[in-house]
């Protein structure tokens, strides 16, 4: 609306105080347990065969065999995430450390038969790999009939703006196609996968970290330091580092800010 002075100086001041301590109330954000409690509705059985793509140094993989039993193939394109991920096996209980493994694999190029999975466990990868639908196609294939896909990935929204994109997602290693929810869609159908849920979770990660440890706010608070005196952070730790912090920094603002916001896929393979 047009800015209106009597409002602005004599009506909104009256409400200021209790519509600020109305924004202090918890929308009661979810965060990233919802994945788990996602797979926990799939109530698949113990020793499911699952893999986890793009495991990193192995948390995910981890968490999935001990809650629910699943024996658990951790990919991952990058050889110091799988030496990582081999060296916190050995600090697991030994039942726990007999369930996962790990091997050089990606989100195109799953190591394992046709249709031998119970699950595929895909945690913020897809924005990485150049074209979603053969990643899509992959899953299928390897995915045993009845077997589900749990992917979760950050997607644009229509407020962040071409510059602003092409910016933040040359900088994380972001394909731009990838994350268009509109090019999603499309390779989740072209993929054959039956939709069982698909959930917006918007801004709430971020909401939920920052209720939670304040670290959505210390970013912006980073954001602003780097941007101020860049050149006292590339002095000490180089172009490149700096470039991926102010990246970093930027995502995690824009997800509060929802220029970027979460999605949940649940499918399954008919």
């Amino acid at each position: 609306m047009a800015w209106d002075r009597e409002f602005f100086y004599d009506t909104y001041p009256r409400v200021e105080e209790a519509f600020a301590a109305r924004l202090d109330e918890s929308l009661a954000p979810r965060d990233p347990s919802v994945l788990l409690q996602v797979v926990r509705e799939l109530d698949l059985r113990p020793d499911s065969r699952a893999v986890d793509v793009g495991c990193g140094e192995g948390a995910h993989a981890f968490r999935l065999a001990t809650h629910f039993g699943l024996r658990v193939l951790g990919i991952d394109p990058v050889q110091r995430h799988l030496d990582l991920a081999r060296e916190a096996r050995r600090e697991l209980a030994a039942d726990i450390a007999s369930r996962v493994s790990f091997e050089r694999g990606s989100a195109t190029h799953v190591p394992a038969h046709d249709s031998t999975l119970d699950l595929v466990w895909c945690r913020d990868v897809m924005v990485h790999v150049d074209h979603p639908a053969d990643a899509f196609a992959e899953f299928a294939r390897v995915l045993r009939p009845g077997g589900y896909v749990v992917s979760y990935q950050v997607v644009g929204t229509d407020l962040l703006g071409a510059e602003e994109a092409l910016d933040l997602f040359d900088v994380m290693g972001v394909v731009p196609t990838s994350a268009d929810p509109v090019v999603v869609d499309e390779a989740i159908a072209a993929s054959g996968l039956h939709v069982v849920d698909t959930i917006d979770l918007a801004d709430e990660w971020g909401e939920a970290a920052q209720e939670d440890d304040g670290s959505a706010g210390r970013a912006l608070l980073h954001l602003a330091r780097l941007l101020r005196d860049p050149e006292r952070y590339r002095g000490e730790f180089g172009d490149a580092a700096y470039d991926v912090m102010v990246g970093d920094c930027r995502w995690q603002v824009y997800k509060m800010a929802g220029k970027l916001a979460g999605r949940v896929d649940v499918l399954q393979k008919p």
